[in-house]
């Protein structure tokens, strides 16, 4: 999970240990969406903990890939995106 949590490349912060937010998994016929955050944050739920820009990532369980979604649409968006074009941020 740690790679997703920066924009830096093979960047680890061995401060924050990320993990999935289980209370926002989405199953779909695809695989699924899974949310994550600080681990510090779902513990506290203290905002001061929590990430920023961490977009949700889609898993196919066809192949077994990891797809990265976006912050500047609604997660709906990406899904719908992706299910329709194999790519979440491939537009019509």
């Amino acid at each position: 999970m740690n790679e997703f949590g920066c924009a830096l490349p093979n960047y680890v912060n061995p401060n924050i240990k990320l993990v999935i937010d289980e209370r926002y998994t989405e199953a779909h016929e695809f695989g699924w969406v899974f949310y994550f955050n600080s681990a510090q944050f779902i513990e506290s739920e203290d905002w001061e903990h929590a990430l920023a820009g961490n977009a949700p990532i889609i898993v196919d369980k066809s192949s077994s890939k990891l797809i990265h979604t976006g912050t500047a649409n609604s997660t709906e968006y990406y899904v719908a995106n992706y299910i329709k074009n194999g790519d979440p941020h491939k537009r019509d």
